[in-house]
């Protein structure tokens, strides 16, 4: 059934401001991405397998994501355009045109004019348009705060680790390596030496975004259902169609974020419930030498260790202890390998959904997703997954601003 045209100005004008709003926070969300979703160098170990998939997600997710604050922004421009020329009786075209005016804001003054003009920095000056209100424009509120707070950069407490497994380790292992110039703790926690921590760091800052993208998403909604019912016809029903699909892109993006945030937190436990184990089975080698549970028992390891063949006696018990160690390490890493493995195949995804997709039918997409949802709790995340794989949702996000049209064009009734 058709809309017969019904358009309130101070309703439209007010949905520009409520969308600018959001453009704000749309912001604030791709400079979460951009400043904290990349590594910092600390990937070591199995981790290094990471550092690649990590630092190229960072650059396709804010090359993907900062394409949404424009969108946002040119809508709101056009809305309250378009509420300006729905003041008018006649019909004219262009009057929002004329209550609209261009700003400028120098965001770093400082830069030299000719450093721009040679291409040796970009140009602090960003131009943007402005658009007056229509009189008595409505006020539809406060989009919702978004939380974009910086999570902390934290480092892997080693000391608490090897702490936990016996207080006299770390002496002990200080003890043997002084004498031998050998770790035995380094030695075996060698694959899973990385920091951790900065996956769980990466991680919350993806889940962080995607949290707040679903918040723009549904005021988005909320926007859209206040205007409803002052504005009917053509422009009205292709705004809703508009909406809804940036909404649904926007979903997407939350999806993807909490996604992100479980698989790197989840390789980042694996990896420190690997570091603990492999700590606790040097401890019980050790104990097994020679009972070392005090300052009195880490001299006699160190008594064992004297120049000459009693050196020699000392570090081949080590060695030995190191290839038990060695043997239970191969198969931890032979499951945090694939656990890695099914995360970086998500990461791919994630870098290029369409790209991804292409030439494959839905259920193959998923089943080679399959190692990594898998792994994730089915009833927290399944509309998460769901989601996610509904390719859909990335190619039909809008790329450009909404566009009501101008002179008789947003006059037109729905048919």
């Amino acid at each position: 059934m058709g809309e017969t045209l019904k358009a309130d100005p101070e309703w439209i004008s007010g949905l520009g401001n409520y969308v600018l709003a959001l453009n704000g926070s749309a912001w604030k969300a791709v400079n979460l991405v951009g400043a904290h979703a990349q590594s910092t160098g600390e990937f070591k170990g199995l981790m290094g397998k990471l550092k690649e998939p990590v630092d190229s997600l960072h650059t396709a997710t804010k090359t993907r994501i900062e394409r949404i604050p424009p969108v946002l922004y040119g809508t709101s421009v056009n809305l309250k355009q378009a509420a300006w020329d729905y003041t008018t009786t006649d019909r004219e075209a262009g009057l929002g045109l004329r209550h609209t005016r261009t700003e400028t804001y120098n965001s770093n003054p400082f830069i030299p004019p000719i450093e721009v003009q040679l291409g040796r920095v970009p140009d602090p000056v960003v131009t943007y348009e402005q658009v007056d209100d229509v009189p008595g424009t409505r006020g539809f509120g406060n989009p919702r705060a978004v939380d974009v707070t910086a999570p902390a950069n934290e480092s892997v407490n080693w000391n608490a680790i090897i702490e936990s497994a016996a207080g006299w380790l770390a002496d002990a292992d200080s003890a043997i390596a002084s004498l031998t110039h050998w770790s035995p703790i380094q030695s075996a926690v060698e694959p899973v030496a990385g920091n951790w921590m900065e996956l769980k760091r990466i991680g919350k800052t993806y889940g962080k975004t995607g949290s707040a993208f679903d918040i723009i998403s549904g005021d988005l909604g909320t926007g859209h259902r206040t205007v409803d019912t002052h504005w009917d016809g053509k422009a009205a029903v292709s705004y809703s169609s508009y909406s809804a699909d940036l909404a649904r892109g926007l979903n997407w993006e939350g999806s993807v974020g909490r996604l992100l945030e479980r698989g790197l937190t989840m390789a980042a436990d694996q990896l420190e419930a690997a570091a603990k184990a492999l700590i606790a089975l040097v401890q019980k080698g050790l104990s097994r030498l020679v009972k070392v549970d005090s300052f009195e028992g880490i001299l006699k390891l160190a008594a064992k260790a004297v120049p000459g063949a009693g050196t020699a006696a000392a570090v081949a018990e080590v060695t030995r202890l190191l290839a038990e160690v060695a043997i239970e390490a191969k198969k931890m890493i032979v499951e945090i390998n694939k656990a890695i493995d099914a995360l970086t195949t998500f990461i791919s995804f994630c870098k290029d959904p369409v790209g991804f997709a292409t030439g494959k039918a839905e259920g193959a997409v998923k089943e080679e997703l399959k190692p990594f949802t898998d792994t994730l709790d089915k009833i927290a995340f399944a509309n998460d997954v769901a989601t996610a794989t509904e390719i859909d949702r990335v190619t039909k996000q809008p790329r450009t601003a909404y566009d009501p049209g101008t002179g008789p064009g947003i006059w037109e009734d729905q048919p």
